[in-house]
Order: C-alpha cells, then structure tokens, then sequence
C-alpha cells in the first residue's frame, strides 16, 4: 500500500471520528414514561399476563422510565408531542405490545429483558422516533402464556350486584367460550336497571362472558344472546280509560280565587297505553284522580293566553319507584285546553 493511500485512508478515518465525536456532543437525553400491554389482537384461545417481580399478573405494566437519546430537535419533538393532553388524538402515547405468537404461542413463562425485547421489535414505534433507547425500567418482565379451551357452557343472568335473576329467559341457552382448562361454572350476562327494565317489555340482547380469574381478564362469545324477563312482576301493556275527575293541582291562593274548565275533557280521557305489573295496575285504577294537570301562579298573569297543560298521570308512587308501572315512551303526552275564570269577577 502506498503512503499516499495511508494517508488518505487516516484522513478519512479521523473525520469519521470527529463526525461521530461531533454528533455524540450534540445528542440529548430525556426520560419519558411508557407501557407494556399484551396485544388486543392476541389470539383469544390464549390467557397471556405480564409479571413484574414481587407483584400480581397484569395485563398492563408501566414503563416508568425510559431513556432516549438522540437528535435535541427530535427529543424535543417527542416531549412536545407526549406533554400534549390525555384527551388529544395527536398525543405520542409510548405504548408497547406483546404478542403471544413472538413467542409462537408457547405455553408456560418467558422472561422478557426489556431493553432488548424493546430496541429488537420488528416495526417497533422506537424506530419510528429514530432515537436511542438507551435503558428501560424496569429491566425485565415474566409473560406467561397458557392455552385455553372453548367450552359451550349454560348462561346465568346477573344484575349490577351480581345477583341472579330468576325470571330471566335466554335464547340460546348456550354460549361457546374459551375458558380455562378444567372450567365447569357457567357463563354470565350482566344487565344494567334500565336493561332489566326494558327486558320486562320486549327482548334484548346482551353478550356472554366469563371471568377467568386473573388479571381482571374476560372472554366473551362471539355470538350475543336474547334475553326477556318473564315473571309475576313482567310489565304488560295495557289499555286505561277513566270516567273519574281529572286533577287539578294549584295553590291555595288560587284555588281561593280561580275556577278551571278544561275543554277538551273527552278527548283527554280517550283511551291510552301504559306499561304495568298486575298489582300496580290494580292499584291505579283505584286511585281518586288518575290523570292531573298543574296550574301555576303565572297561568293567571293573561287569562285570554293560557297554554295547553300537560297531562300527568298520578301513578302510585311505590309502584313507580319499584319500576312495576310507567307511562308508554313511543306516546306523545296529551295536553288539556283549559280556562281559568275569577271566582269572584266583581272583585277585580
């Protein structure tokens, strides 16, 4: 080799170096928070959790620090970026996921070096930054994979308390899940107080699950069920027509001072649609005034303009708060044309 080629080739190693040298004394550092979470389209017939030492499986774990290092205009980027609000959609989230199937799908633990399984993942979002990751804490993290089995499994329906509700009646009775090996209990559905209530008139639909007792992890089936209520206290439509008086409900001072017609008396208790047990049902149809409206002081202000008022119905307050009676929602609510009249005209 010549000397004129050594020199050449020493010259363009020592820029190499004061390039690398140059670069390093420009490079910024920053620690930002991230997670770990097993993958939302990891395989169903897998349980997979993540274990940190000395603590419970997750499905979740945070990263509680995560070094970068590179370029300041792109560390400043990302600081920008991650610092933006929860609820903003352009927030970098550092958030990672493990699949199963990384590990083709083995049953049992594997212990993660986080650092490594971080910097090494195919399409990871670090490259995408075109930083550094220079250290992760914490340092490693135990996923545990074990094979579940789909079961078809008899379906139970619970309220928010999880209590069982009897009068429940599910089609199919059946649901396949995928649970754990040696699982013999049921499936669930779980109905919230205005899903029982609307249950009680007309079929709803609902999702089976099971808890699989760790991790807070479910599974659902792929298929939702019917469900209806059928029992003594099912509300039933039914038809109310009333010949007793309709309520007027005001003050004293009014009633002292003012007498009210309603015009439209025939046409307000035409036959309607109510939703009822037996019981409730029975207990209105004896109460004194079925059906009410409401004067206010200000109805008297012009007596030449007086709106329309609504018609209420005076259902029996327990049976109301016990959800065995209600008014049909698809209806319109009726209104009474009124007048009001001085009792004592000459006294104006």
């Amino acid at each position: 080799m010549s000397d004129k080629l050594k020199k050449f080739l020493v010259v363009i190693f020592l820029t190499l170096l004061i390039w690398a040298w140059a670069y390093m004394s420009l490079a910024q550092s920053e620690t930002f928070t991230g997670t770990l979470a097993v993958s939302p389209s990891a395989d169903p017939g897998l349980l997979v959790t993540l274990t940190l030492p000395n603590s419970s499986p997750q499905t979740e774990i945070p990263l509680t620090a995560l070094n970068f290092k590179g370029a300041p205009s792109r560390i400043s980027d990302l600081s920008k970026r991650n610092n933006r609000p929860l609820n903003d959609q352009s927030r970098e989230r550092l958030d990672f996921y493990y699949d199963p199937q990384e590990n083709d799908g083995a049953e049992g633990p594997h212990t993660l070096n986080l650092l490594r399984y971080l910097q090494d993942k195919e399409n990871s979002k670090i490259h995408e930054l075109a930083l550094t990751l220079e250290s992760c804490t914490p340092p490693q993290v135990t996923a545990t994979i074990e094979q579940l089995e789909k079961k078809e499994l008899p379906i139970q329906c619970l309220d928010e308390n999880s209590s069982l509700i009897k009068e429940a009646v599910i089609t199919p009775s059946f649901a396949n899940i995928y649970v754990r090996k040696g699982y013999n209990g049921k499936a669930s559905i779980s109905l919230t107080q205005q899903q029982i209530e609307n249950a009680r008139k007309q079929p709803i639909t609902a999702t089976p699950y099971v808890e699989l007792g760790v991790a807070g992890v479910i599974r659902k089936s792929a298929e939702p069920v019917e469900v209806v209520l059928q029992s003594e206290t099912l509300l039933k439509p039914r038809t109310f027509k009333t010949t007793k008086p309709i309520g007027v409900f005001m003050s004293q001072e009014l009633q002292n001072a003012y007498k009210v017609a309603i015009l439209n008396d025939e046409k307000v208790r035409e036959t309607m649609s109510i939703y009822a047990t037996d019981e409730a049902f029975r207990a209105y149809e004896s109460v004194a005034y079925p059906l009410y409206i409401v004067i206010k002081d200000s109805d008297v202000v012009d007596l030449s303009e007086i709106p329309p008022k609504t018609i209420f119905y005076n259902f029996p307050h327990e049976y109301v708060k016990s959800g065995q009676i209600e008014q049909d929602a698809t209806k319109l609510p009726r209104t009474a044309e009124i007048t009001i009249e001085p009792l004592n005209p000459e006294a104006d």
